[in-house]
């Protein structure tokens, strides 16, 4: 990957973040991380021996999600956090990891119906492929795991992986409409408010509306594109990709589609309400003072969901805290509930026990269907530098 100035000003301002944090509050760690990234900042400006295009991805997607893990973890009292940890009801996983493994099929019977403009597929080899996909995302960086999930299904049905991912692109536009509908519902009937939820809805509804519009466009626009593409490359590329782009606008038929559409969207909603509900039995677990309120997990849903499209660490580590812990906070103060003295160290731990519940199924689901699907570790990087390169 190029030395691209992006790269260059997000890495000197991880490294100036942890500069004010060491001088406001000490400690070795802000110390060697702000002194990492100045010196990783300063090599690509003066055009010093950088590592591999792989590390260099790494290392940012690293100092990202430290800064979010800083932002929550840095001024709490650890001690208390373990006791907190200490006290948790932990059979209240059990139901967590239920509604996470109900979503999961749920999740597949979905992509059935996007795939039905290209194929007819077992529900089997979907599921299959949805959990080597979802578990693959909580692993690898990029969210490489859609590129698998497009790789598998098309490995083991023989349908084109250029349109099974154009299903893919079709599900997440759902998604993201969902949860922002989850969060305009939490704002308008509970009274939330914040300049901060504000803005991450704005920014989160423009850039699913993009996509909408950028998918649309192409999608009923595609003589346009393929002539584009035949009269910039040799007539040898030009055919290949003409052949991508018609398998691509193949998975994509669905926009045409109105029954399929009003389905997918109520399974869309059943999906999310299902995850949502997966947050609340980790809430019963803690002792936040007093009973959260019952919006709380709605709130919480679009927050992680619209933060994990930052790029970060794999399985979106210190994202997701961050997000969780900022929608404790709102739904605590809309809903006039007693905070717990300690507060922010159980809001911490929660942070943690919910990322555990959500990813623990999720990659044991994964393993088990790569296991039983056959495939090896260079199939698994074969996504992941198609997601990052």
């Amino acid at each position: 990957m190029s030395r691209g100035w992006p790269r260059l000003i997000i890495l000197l301002v991880i490294g100036v973040f942890f500069a004010f944090r060491w001088w406001t509050l000490g400690g070795g760690f802000h110390a060697v991380a702000s002194i990492t990234y100045v010196l990783a900042a300063l090599a690509g400006l003066l055009k010093l021996p950088l590592p591999s295009a792989k590390h260099q991805t790494l290392i940012l997607n690293v100092g990202i999600s430290l800064v979010f893990l800083d932002l929550v973890f840095a001024q709490i009292e650890w001690s208390v956090l373990l006791d907190a940890l200490a006290a948790v009801n932990y059979w209240m996983l059990v139901p967590s990891f239920a509604l996470v493994v109900v979503s999961l099929v749920l999740r597949t019977w979905r992509w059935q119906w996007l795939l039905r403009a290209v194929g007819r597929v077992p529900f089997g080899p979907a599921f299959r492929a949805t959990n080597i996909g979802v578990g693959a995302n909580m692993v690898l960086p990029a969210r490489a795991g859609e590129f698998l999930r497009a790789y598998v299904i098309g490995r083991s049905t023989g349908i084109s992986k250029a349109a099974a991912f154009a299903t893919l692109v079709v599900e997440r536009i759902f998604d993201g409409f969902t949860i922002l509908l989850s969060l305009v519902a939490v704002v308008l009937l509970v009274g939330v408010q914040s300049s901060v939820l504000k803005r991450i809805g704005m920014v989160g509804g423009l850039f699913y509306l993009g996509v909408l519009v950028g998918v649309s466009v192409f999608y009923f626009r595609q003589t346009w594109f393929t002539g584009i593409v035949e009269r910039l490359l040799p007539a040898r590329w030009a055919s290949r990709v003409s052949a991508l782009l018609q398998a691509f606008a193949n998975g994509l038929a669905v926009l045409r589609d109105g029954r399929q559409l009003l389905v997918i969207s109520l399974q869309s909603l059943l999906i999310w309400f299902v995850i949502a509900l997966s947050f609340y039995p980790v809430l019963l677990a803690f002792d936040l003072g007093s009973q959260a309120p019952l919006f709380t997990p709605f709130l919480m849903l679009p927050l992680i969901a619209l933060g994990l499209t930052i790029p970060g660490a794999p399985g979106g580590v210190g994202i997701l805290q961050l997000m969780t812990v900022l929608a404790l906070q709102l739904s605590f103060a809309a809903g006039g509930a007693e905070q717990a003295s300690d507060f922010a160290e159980q809001a911490a731990a929660f942070s943690l026990l919910l990322h555990f519940s959500q990813a623990a199924p999720e990659i044991v689901l994964g393993a088990w269907a790569f296991t039983t699907e056959g495939l090896t570790w260079s199939e698994m990087e074969m996504g992941r530098e198609a997601a990052t390169s």
